[in-house]
């Protein structure tokens, strides 16, 4: 038997299943002006000393403007810039190591008169309407811990000095309009923690230098146009907890190296061109992951049958692939799972009983599969169940011991064996909407 069926066309974001899953995901990313080679992009001093973060922070003023003119009324000559509304300078030097300006509804440029605050630690200016590019010089800034400029409309490149920096351990810089190719050569990034690039429009490939990242906790590229492989190299990563990658063009296989990691918690590959068989290592591993979607690719294959592995999963998304075979017989060892999707996928044999051991179940889609046979009984006795999907299956149904808030069939390829919901008819076709 072929493991390849005919695909389901993809329709990711108009199924309810794609609503229901939490949003674990978080992007950012940073960027580089189009003439931020260019030397005269910074203002170069010779000295440096608290008047040059006194001029460097009102170059900075002169090009944001804001309704409530909060920096026009309250940065001013008149008094101390370190007692300026959101600068913090440091206790002995009075120089300038924090500008945070989150949510105070300012538009501009970023000027960059800011890569003179030379002991500047933290920049953080998110949820803003900021334009243009982040300038070259603010990815030399030798004592940077944050660059959080996530959440505005940046346009142009991401300075490569960022993915060199030694000490920086946050760079979020996701939801803007940054474009161009990702950083492809050495990543000598040995402090990062947090690296969010998602939900711009990045392109090229991820380096296996990411692998050199290794305290990398946070990692996403999610909602870009990254292409090619995913590197190997990532299964390097042995802090890694959150990996979100989804929403781009990725192509090849997932290595089982990945779920060696026993501290990922998120791992989001969805809607990409994934292929290949969805694989875990044999023998005992020990993963504390809680979500995994990887759903809408062309992925193949079963379902791994050593999928206990994985026993603190409360999400399962392979939705919308290739995947044959059956659903594990042991499937009730996740006794953890909330949500499971597996819809527009050629699986078929039956449902397995084990189904009703997993109490926290909360929604269930198998729509659009080759599944027959009985739903089992002892789905009744799932007290969170909230929504189950079988439409476009061979499916009998029997009475269950309780009724679920929805529950989707398609009438013309189900067989109701018994009445099915109350007297106003509980159940719905596979077309509703909840």
């Amino acid at each position: 038997m072929s493991n390849i069926c005919p695909r389901s066309s993809r329709r990711a974001g108009q199924d309810w299943r794609y609503s229901r899953s939490r949003n674990r995901f978080w992007g950012v990313g940073s960027v580089m002006g189009p003439h931020s080679m260019n030397g005269a992009d910074f203002i170069i001093l010779t000295a440096s000393s608290n008047e040059t973060d006194q001029q460097a922070l009102l170059a900075f003023k002169n090009l944001v403007t804001s309704s409530s003119h909060v920096l026009a009324d309250n940065w001013t000559k008149n008094t101390s810039f370190c007692s300026w509304f959101s600068v913090t300078c440091s206790p002995k030097r009075q120089r300038v190591v924090a500008l945070e300006l989150p949510n105070m509804q300012l538009q501009g440029t970023i000027s960059s008169s800011l890569a003179n605050l030379s002991f500047l630690s933290v920049l953080n200016p998110e949820n803003n309407s900021f334009h243009d590019g982040i300038p070259f010089g603010l990815g030399h800034f030798p004592l940077l811990r944050v660059i959080d400029v996530r959440n505005n409309q940046l346009q142009g490149s991401i300075p490569t000095s960022l993915f060199q920096h030694q000490r920086v351990p946050k760079i979020s810089l996701g939801f803007n309009k940054l474009g161009g190719e990702i950083w492809t050569g050495p990543w000598y990034v040995p402090e990062l923690r947090a690296l969010n690039l998602g939900n711009n429009s990045l392109t090229g490939i991820i380096p296996s230098s990411v692998g050199n990242a290794t305290k990398l906790i946070n990692f996403s590229l999610a909602g870009n146009r990254i292409r090619g492989n995913l590197p190997k190299e990532i299964g390097n990563l042995s802090q890694l907890a959150f990996l979100s990658l989804y929403d781009n063009q990725l192509t090849g296989s997932i290595s089982t190296s990945l779920f060696n990691i026993s501290s990922l918690v998120t791992v989001s590959l969805a809607l990409n061109r994934l292929s290949g068989s969805l694989l875990l290592n044999e023998g005992n591993i020990v993963s504390n992951l809680e979500f995994l979607s990887v759903s809408n690719n062309q992925i193949s294959g079963c379902i791994p049958s050593n999928i206990c592995q994985l026993r603190e999963l409360q999400v399962l998304s392979l939705s919308l692939n290739n995947i044959t075979g059956e659903i594990p017989r042991n499937i009730g060892c996740l006794s953890n799972l909330e949500e499971f999707y597996i819809g527009d996928t050629p699986i078929k044999e039956t449902i397995p009983t084990s189904i009703g051991n997993i109490f926290t179940l909360q929604y269930v889609d198998c729509t659009r599969n080759s599944l027959e046979g009985p739903i089992p009984p002892e789905l009744g006795k799932l007290s969170n169940l909230r929504l189950l999907g079988f439409g476009h299956n061979i499916i009998l149904v029997v009475k269950f011991q309780r009724l679920f808030q929805y529950i989707f069939f398609e009438k013309d390829n189900c067989q109701f064996q018994q009445p099915f919901g109350d007297s106003s008819g509980r159940y719905r076709s596979s077309s509703s909407k909840p």
